[in-house]
């Protein structure tokens, strides 16, 4: 549990998460046929929007479901009347629930992806082809 309540390990993932959310907007705004300018700007703003928000949740110094500092000695109680305490509450476990099921997509993405190099090996054609008539037939191309 140490491991994944770490500023070394939250820092990249959420540095990361920013960057294939911005790549996803990027894809959505060239397949709606919208400006290449305004494309590229709308990816940064959602990265700065998801990494800000990450980076203000963890050094905010507040605990929540998505990270908590292992304080030694007395724990200090929370102000829980603020609007931040609880604004940081509701953030904490929505990104705790979304890092969970982000998860679950790319353990399931990952072992079909295997079973697809399965296919290719037992059917004896070239690695890969299973995999890349999938993505041409499930994503449409710009």
């Amino acid at each position: 549990m140490s491991f994944f309540n770490s500023l070394p390990t939250r820092i990249p993932l959420a540095i990361a998460g920013g960057i294939l959310y911005a790549g996803i907007t990027h894809y959505i705004f060239i397949l709606l046929n919208l400006p290449s300018d305004v494309a590229v700007f709308a990816a940064i703003i959602i990265f700065l929007f998801y990494l800000n928000s990450r980076f203000l949740l963890l050094f905010s110094g507040i605990d929540s479901p998505y990270y908590s500092k292992m304080k030694k000695g007395i724990p200090k109680p929370p102000i829980e009347t603020s609007f931040f305490y609880q604004t940081a509450q509701w953030v904490g476990k929505f990104y705790h629930y979304h890092d969970i099921a982000l998860l679950i997509f790319l353990v399931l993405f990952a072992i079909s992806f295997l079973i697809s190099l399965g296919v290719d090996w037992w059917s004896k054609i070239p690695f890969g082809t299973t995999a890349e008539d999938l993505s041409n037939s499930l994503i449409p191309a710009p």
